[in-house]
């Protein structure tokens, strides 16, 4: 499965970063630093699951 970011609350992405989640580029190291950085945090669960259930 494939894991996806999310902004962290409060955090600003340069050039955005969609609300419902994307992947990382994992060769990219502008997405790995924003990982590291907290920037970027994986997608909680229930936000997952909230998705699933509304069709998304």
């Amino acid at each position: 499965m494939t894991v996806l970011y999310v902004a962290a609350p409060g955090r600003l992405i340069p050039n955005g970063w969609p609300e419902d989640g994307r992947p990382i580029d994992p060769l990219s190291q502008f997405h790995r630093r924003m990982v590291k950085d907290g920037d970027l945090i994986v997608k909680p669960e229930s936000s997952k699951k909230k998705d699933d259930a509304d069709g998304k």
